[in-house]
């Protein structure tokens, strides 16, 4: 039986909506995989972050270096280009990609990213290399929608659902 490796994105969640769906897929790691683990809601920036993990009983991991670096982010507006910088970028960081397979083959990992879409993120990239190292499947949980406008603008957003998406909805 294969593992699952779980992606999330937080974009128009709610902190609380995010842990519930974590929490419902019984992950017990969230890697971020942010450049930068700032954000201009508070209770997503990093040390809000991991405190509200530890207080649901989640482990919390910052890996910046497994991050989509900003001029890579720049190139949002066309996917391939995009994609083919964050393999490049991924061929740099060996060392911290390995550092995190232990993670992934032992526990119910997350990775985290801003982005709502797994398909317009660098995490479904990543996922799917790790994906290639280990014998895992991918399953991207979506935490829900709220009415609040997001901290990110002019992110590609769309395209189809892939048929490892889900939404876990909590209670």
């Amino acid at each position: 039986m294969r593992d699952t490796l779980f992606t999330i994105g937080y974009q128009g969640a709610t902190v609380e909506r995010l842990v519930e769906t974590l929490a419902a897929a019984e992950v017990s790691i969230l890697i971020d995989t942010r450049e930068t683990p700032m954000s201009r809601r508070p209770e997503f920036r990093r040390k809000s972050l991991e405190a509200c993990m530890l207080e649901a009983g989640i482990r919390y991991l910052s890996v910046p270096a497994l991050g989509a670096p900003k001029a890579l982010r720049a190139q949002v507006g066309d996917w391939d280009v995009f994609a083919e910088g964050y393999r490049e970028r991924l061929s740099l960081v060996r060392e911290e990609l390995q550092r995190i397979l232990p993670l992934v083959a032992a526990e119910r990992a997350c990775l985290l990213c801003f982005e709502a879409d797994p398909d317009a993120c660098h995490r479904s990239l990543l996922a799917h290399e790790i994906q290639g190292l280990l014998d895992v499947d991918a399953v991207h949980l979506r935490p829900g929608r709220i009415d609040q406008s997001d901290d990110d603008k002019g992110l590609r957003v769309g395209g189809q659902r892939a048929n490892d998406q889900v939404e876990i909805l909590a209670g």
